[in-house]
C-alpha cells in the first residue's frame, strides 16, 4: 500500500457515493470540507456520502473541515465578475454590495481602512496584480497591472499589511462549534499566526464536545516568524501554498515547504502539502510533468500527506486525479531508504525510546509487520514519525479512533473488538496482521503499544512474534 496519505476537497465533482467510492478505492483517505463555499445543507450532505462510502468500501475515510479564516475576499458581482485589461481602474469600496465593471464590495470592509497608496493588492492567489493609485473616504482606486479577472469570493492579498482582521470571526466560531459536532476529525485553521490563535479554536471544539485534531496552516510571513510555537501547539501543519506564495517571494516557496516539514519532523507533528498539486486536472486527464515532480518531491521532503483541490471538486478527472497522486506516492516511496529515521536530542521519555526500538527492530530483524492496538492512535502517530521501513498496523475499537490515525504516513486503521487482557489482544492483534497483509509462517510482527488498553498513558510494550 501507499504510506503517504491523500486528501480530497469534496464538491460538485465528487460529492456522490459512486464517484467517491471510486475515489476511496484508488487511494483517497480524507475529505475535506471547504467551509468558504459549503453550506451546512451541503456539509450535511456530505457526511452522509462518506458515512455510506465507509460502509462500501470497508473504509475509514477521515473528514476535515477547513475555516475561512480571516479571509479578505470579493463579495458578488452582477454577473459572476469583471475583466480588466492592463490599465483598467476599479473601485474597491467600502459599502458596495453588488460589484459592477466600475466597484465591487469586499467581505471585510473595515480593512480598506489600512491600505494605502501604492500597496500592490493581489486577486484570486495572484492571477491578477493591481496597484492602488487613489485613496479617498470609503474606498481606494485600484489599476489593473495586466490582464485579468475579479470574480465572486476570490481570495485577496495585500503583501506586507496588516490588515487587522480578527482570527476568529463570529462566523468562524459558528463554523467550528457546526464542526465539532458533526463528525470533524481534523480542523484546518486558515491563516495561523500564532500559537493563541491555536488555543482559541481549540477551546471552540471543547466547548462544543469535539475533539478534532488541529491542523493550522501555514499561510503568511507572520505563520513563519512563529512556526515553532504554532507547531508545538498544533497537531499538524498544512503547508497551504496558494496563499504563502502570494504573501511572501514565490520563489522561497521550495525552501519554506522544506523547512516545515522537516520541524514537523523533528517535532513529532504530521504535515501536509496542498495547492495546485495536479491543477492541470481540472481540465485535462494527464497532469503536466512539473505536477508530477512536485508531488514527488513533496513526498521526498517527508510529508504525511498530499492534497487535491479543485481537482477533485469541479475538476473534469477527479477520480483520474486521486488514482494519479497515489501512484507517484507509492512509486517515490518505493526508492526512499526510510531507514534513516531523526534522532532524538537529549533525553527522551520511555514512548519515544520503545517506538525507535521498534523502527531499529524493523531495519535490522527483517520485521514484516509493525502491529499497536491503540485506544487513541497515540503509539501509531509516534512510530509513523520515526518512518519504519515497514506498514503500521493500527488495531482501533473504532471507526472515530481510525479516522484519527487516517491522515499518518504508513499508517493502516483496521477496526476491532476492544479485549480484557493483554494476551487476547495480542492473539487478536496476530489474526488482523495475517487477514490484512496474508502473512507467511515464520514471519516476523513486532507488537507495541500502551497496555493495559485504556489505561496506559503512554507506550510501555513491545514483543516480536513469529507468525
Amino acid at each position: 500500500m501507499k504510506k503517504t496519505k491523500v486528501i480530497c476537497s469534496v464538491g460538485p465533482a465528487s460529492n456522490s457515493v459512486e464517484v467517491m467510492g471510486e475515489m476511496v478505492n484508488k487511494g483517497m483517505d480524507c475529505a475535506r470540507i471547504n467551509l468558504s463555499h459549503a453550506t451546512q445543507d451541503d456539509i450535511l450532505n456530505t457526511i452522509e456520502v462518506v458515512r455510506q462510502v465507509r460502509r462500501k468500501c470497508n473504509a475509514p475515510v477521515a473528514i476535515m473541515y477547513d475555516t475561512k479564516g480571516p479571509e479578505f475576499r470579493t463579495l458578488e458581482f452582477d454577473d459572476g465578475g469583471v475583466s480588466l485589461k492592463k490599465g483598467d481602474t476599479i473601485k474597491m469600496s467600502k459599502d458596495c454590495i453588488q460589484g459592477n465593471e466600475n466597484e465591487f464590495g469586499v467581505n471585510h470592509s473595515e480593512a480598506i481602512d489600512f491600505i494605502e497608496v501604492g500597496d500592490k493588492v493581489l486577486v484570486d492567489n495572484a492571477l491578477l496584480e493591481l496597484e492602488v493609485i487613489d485613496k479617498q473616504e470609503g474606498y481606494v482606486v485600484l489599476k489593473a497591472l495586466g490582464n485579468g479577472k475579479i470574480q465572486n469570493h476570490k481570495t485577496i492579498n495585500v503583501p506586507g499589511v496588516d490588515l487587522k482582521l480578527d482570527f476568529i470571526s463570529d462566523v468562524d466560531k459558528k463554523d467550528i462549534a457546526f464542526a465539532a459536532k458533526h463528525s470533524c476529525d481534523y480542523l484546518a485553521l486558515s491563516f495561523v499566526n500564532t500559537r493563541e490563535d491555536v488555543i482559541a479554536a481549540r477551546e471552540i471544539i471543547e466547548e462544543a464536545g469535539g475533539d478534532a485534531l488541529i491542523i493550522s496552516k501555514i499561510e503568511s510571513r507572520m505563520g513563519i516568524e512563529n512556526l515553532d510555537e504554532i507547531i508545538d501547539e498544533s497537531d499538524g501543519i498544512m503547508v497551504a501554498r496558494g496563499d504563502l506564495g502570494v504573501e511572501v517571494p514565490m520563489e522561497e516557496l521550495p525552501m519554506l515547504q522544506k523547512d516545515i516539514l522537516r520541524k514537523c519532523r523533528e517535532k513529532g507533528k504530521f504535515a501536509i502539502v496542498a495547492t495546485e498539486m495536479l491543477a492541470s486536472m481540472y481540465e485535462n486527464p494527464r497532469p503536466s510533468r512539473a505536477e508530477v515532480s512536485d508531488v514527488a518531491n513533496a513526498v521526498l521532503d517527508g510529508t504525511d500527506c498530499v492534497m487535491l483541490s479543485g481537482e477533485t471538486t469541479i475538476g473534469k478527472y477527479p477520480v483520474a486525479a486521486v488514482e494519479i497522486m497515489s501512484r507517484i506516492c507509492k512509486y517515490v516511496e518505493s526508492t526512499i531508504d526510510y531507514t534513516k529515521h531523526p534522532v532524538y536530542k537529549g533525553s527522551i521519555g520511555i514512548s519515544d525510546t520503545i517506538a525507535k526500538l521498534v523502527v531499529d527492530a524493523v531495519e535490522y530483524s527483517n520485521i514484516k509487520l509493525i502491529v499497536t492496538p491503540t485506544m487513541t492512535g497515540f503509539t501509531a502517530r509516534k512510530i509513523s514519525n520515526l518512518r519504519p521501513n515497514s506498514i503500521i498496523l493500527a488495531c482501533c475499537p473504532s471507526n472515530h479512533i481510525a479516522e484519527k490515525v487516517a491522515l499518518n504516513f504508513g499508517v493502516k486503521p483496521v477496526l476491532t473488538e476492544v479485549y480484557e487482557s493483554t494476551e487476547k489482544v495480542i492473539e487478536n492483534a496476530k489474526k488482523i496482521a495475517q487477514k490484512e497483509f496474508n502473512l507467511n509462517e515464520g514471519d516476523l510482527i513486532v507488537i507495541t503499544g500502551g497496555f493495559p488498553l485504556g489505561e496506559a498513558k503512554k507506550t510501555n510494550y513491545v514483543r516480536i512474534l513469529a507468525i
